[in-house]
Formats: structure tokens, sequence, C-alpha cells
């Protein structure tokens, strides 16, 4: 024999049992679109909420604004584009790269773009580059890739769980309550704030950190290696990126008068846009400091005159050399916390080449001194080298910039 309440109970739970299936029942199953299996839609049980009465006023949101909407295509994620309305060198992705861009790259340094890895099947975006087209083209696939691990997630019903939860962002109602547990903050100086402001303007009449220097018919040329030691003309001077490079040239010696790049009017000649996009009583023409000569034996000697000179073939029977070829190129730059280039100096040191010195080998190097200061050489990269001075510096303020005291 039971108890007298039990066949009540089980009636009632027979009854909600029966509910529980009929609507289970009644709901059409979720086809996911990629994946070869069907599941019955959840369904979540929430109790009613009675409507807030007329003058109550609403609580406040947890934010406030609205945030953006994630991107979670891979096809439209781009890790590497940093630059707005600018191609960022290297970066595949980049959708204001173009072919005559792509000429300049090396590789792809984000050569895939994949998604959520929890899954056991996710969208993968591959870049790679064709140099063999003429200009080289890029190439895009979008991949289905397979996870190996037994761990992954097949579907998932509620896709904001495999993200990070929004920040507190302040209001009127908890700014009082973040200030107490934040370690504070500090404001730049005006000068900070008027250059963060000019440098978001498209139309800024001042160099910024890594834009290429203009001249007035082009850009400043500053020949390096790219995929292989040989040197590629094309690759352009970068404002406040100071460069020591060396690369190699495959030349025939009997056309080395022909060789633009072996002479010294093509480092001299071109005159540098004090600002971008105003030539108007606004080029600066290389100053030729010094010139170096190299004979073949490797001795120096210094030229009191620093007119051009021209690279000039020499043949005494079977034997060619070139006299006055470019073998070194060091630009020194001034420039102004305004971001214009004041003064640019040219030192060269030129050569005798023969054929025994075939593949050419050219030194470039690059360097910006601010003006009203004085340069200092410096230590090693890492490191320190014995004999030169030692890097320190001091912070004003938190918050402000930190400036460095180079002392012998």
């Amino acid at each position: 024999m039971g108890s007298p309440g039990l066949r009540p109970l089980l009636l009632v739970l027979l009854d909600c049992c029966a509910s529980v299936s009929a609507q289970a029942a009644a709901t059409p199953p979720v086809t996911t679109e990629g994946f070869n299996s069907t599941e019955a839609a959840r369904m979540t049980l929430r109790p009613a909420l009675s409507p807030r009465p007329p003058g109550t006023p609403k609580a406040p949101g947890p934010f406030s604004g609205p945030r953006p909407t994630p991107v979670t295509d891979v096809a439209a994620l781009c890790v590497c584009d940093l630059s707005p309305a600018q191609c960022d060198v290297n970066c595949c992705c980049d959708p204001d790269c173009s072919p005559v861009d792509f000429s300049v790259f090396s590789a792809c340094s984000v050569p895939s773009v994949t998604g959520d890895s929890q899954f056991c099947s996710q969208k993968a975006a591959i870049y790679s580059l064709n140099f063999t087209a003429n200009p080289p083209q890029r190439i895009f696939k979008l991949v289905d890739q397979i996870n190996p691990s037994i761990f992954c997630i097949h579907i998932t019903n509620y896709k904001p769980a495999l993200s990070f939860i929004n920040p507190e962002v302040p209001d009127e109602n908890n700014f009082d309550k973040l200030m107490e547990t934040s370690d504070g903050f500090s404001l730049n100086s005006e000068s900070e704030i008027s250059f963060t402001i000019q440098s978001d303007a498209p139309d800024t009449a001042k160099y910024e950190y890594g834009v290429r220097l203009q001249t007035s018919d082009s850009f400043l040329r500053f020949p390096s290696p790219l995929t292989s030691s040989l040197c590629t003309d094309d690759n352009p001077a970068a404002f406040l990126v100071n460069q020591a490079v060396k690369c190699t040239r495959r030349i025939n010696l009997a056309q080395c008068e022909e060789i633009e790049a072996l002479g010294m009017a093509y480092y001299s000649s071109p005159k540098i846009l004090r600002v971008p996009g105003l030539r108007t009583k606004a080029e600066i023409p290389i100053t030729v400091q010094s010139i170096l000569m190299e004979s073949l034996n490797k001795t120096l000697a210094r030229l009191e005159d620093t007119d051009v000179l021209n690279q000039t073939l020499v043949e005494a029977g079977d034997v060619k050399i070139c006299t006055n070829v470019v073998l070194e190129v060091r630009y020194s730059l001034t420039y102004t916390d305004a971001g214009e280039i004041t003064k640019a100096d040219l030192s060269l040191l030129l050569g005798t080449v023969s054929s025994a010195m075939l593949p050419l080998e050219q030194k470039f190097e690059i360097r910006f001194i601010q003006q009203n200061t004085k340069p200092v050489p410096l230590s090693g990269n890492p490191g320190y080298v014995v004999g030169l001075p030692l890097a320190a510096g001091f912070q004003p303020q938190k918050g402000y910039p930190f400036w460095f005291c180079r002392q012998g």
C-alpha cells in the first residue's frame, strides 16, 4: 500500500510530462548550414515579466551607447590593417593595397585568418602572393578547416558565450564607483592633443612617422633588398625611419655609364619637399657634404670639390674598369617637431670597379636629426657597445611621454 498523497502527486507529474512532450513534438527541427547534422531546438522557460508601470523611470542600461557589431566573417577580418586609408606593407588582406603596392611586398605577414578554433569546423581565409604576374597579384581563398580535436563544439545556440563579457562603460550612475577602483587618469599636454587631432586629418601639411618622403617629381628612393640581396630602387625613404642596409647589383660592366643607380647624380639631384603636397617654394635641395674616393687597392682619398661626377668606363685592352661608381650613400635629414624637412645632406663613397668586384655591393644609410639638437651616436641594439654613451631618461608625470637623455 502507498501513501494516500502519492497518487495525486503522480497524476500531477504525469500531466506536466505530457504537456512538455507535446510542446517538444510541436517544435520543428533546426538545420544548421555547413554541418551534416540536425538538432532539435532547445526551449528555454522564462518567468513572465510584469509590465513596467507608467511613470516609472527606466533603469540605466549596461552601457551608455551602442557598441559596434563584432566582425566574425573571416573574409572581412584583417588584423594587420593598422593604417586607415593607407596600405600597410606586407598586409595582404588590407583593402587599401593595390597591385602596385604588391610589387614591394616580400610576403604576407598574416597568411591566414581563421574563425573560432573551438568549433569542429571553421572558415579560414588564406592569402598569398603571385610574384610571377606583372604586376604581382594577391591570391585569396576561403576554405573550411576541420578541427581534429574530439573536444570541439559542433554547434552552439548561444554564440555570445564564446566571447569575453562587455566591459563596464562609465556613465552618470557608475562613474564614482569606477573612479574608486581605478588608478586615476591624466590628460596629455595641449600640444600633444593638437598633434593628435591634426594627424587624423586627411590632408595634413606635415610629415608623419612612416610617411614616404616626397620629391618634386616622385619620392626619395632608398635602394634596399627585398626578397633577395639584390637592390630594389623603388623602395621609398620613410620619415623618421632610420635605416642602414646593403644590397648587391648584377651589372654588365660595359654598360656602367648607362645605369643611373651607379651615378652620383641619381642620389644628389632630387629635391625633397619641405612638407608633403606643397611644391611652391618648398623644395629642399640635397647638399653634398663630402666625397670619398676608393681605389682598386682600397685606399681612400677625400675630394675637395663636391661637384657631380659621372661614372666613366675605361678600357685598356681586354681589361675594363668603371670609375666614379657609387659604393656608399649616407643621407642626413634635419626635421622640425612640426613635421617639416629643413635640410638634406649627403655623403658619398665613390670607387673604381673591376669585373672581379661583381656582383657589386652598395651600402645605403639614412638618418633623421631633429633641428637644434646635437646627434649622439647610439649604442648597440640590443645591449651596449664599449665607448658609446649610455641612454637614460625620465618621465615628468604619469601620462606624459618618456624623455630620453643621452650622456657620455
